[in-house]
């Protein structure tokens, strides 16, 4: 099982968009752990294991600690439809996504 991590600034948002995708996952049986942090305490979820950080859009201007991030785990961007809308549904379809995307494609 893959663990994504959100991370917004403060990590209030991105609580409340963790609570509403896993209403989802219960649903679908989704595939994956999900947990949120604030950027400045990321360090404690990577050192976790995580396999994959889901950014929040005003968090892009933060490059330096992303590409420390980034040296860890892949990062990707949460598009702003489902961030500002705090939409579980779409939230746990994009990262069911992006997973996909990173198995190994078969020759």
């Amino acid at each position: 099982m893959k663990n994504v991590m959100l991370l917004c600034e403060n990590g209030i948002s991105s609580n409340f968009l963790e609570r509403s995708a896993k209403r989802f996952m219960e649903i679908t049986n989704a595939d994956f752990n999900l947990a949120s942090a604030d950027v400045n305490n990321a360090d404690k979820l990577l050192d976790k294991g995580i396999d994959l950080v889901l950014i929040a859009p005003q968090v892009t201007y933060r490059d330096k600690e992303l590409e420390l991030i980034g040296d860890r785990a892949p990062v990707e961007v949460i598009p702003d439809d489902v961030y500002g809308w705090a939409n579980g549904e779409h939230l746990v379809k994009f990262i069911n996504r992006v997973l996909e995307s990173m198995k190994p494609q078969a020759v």
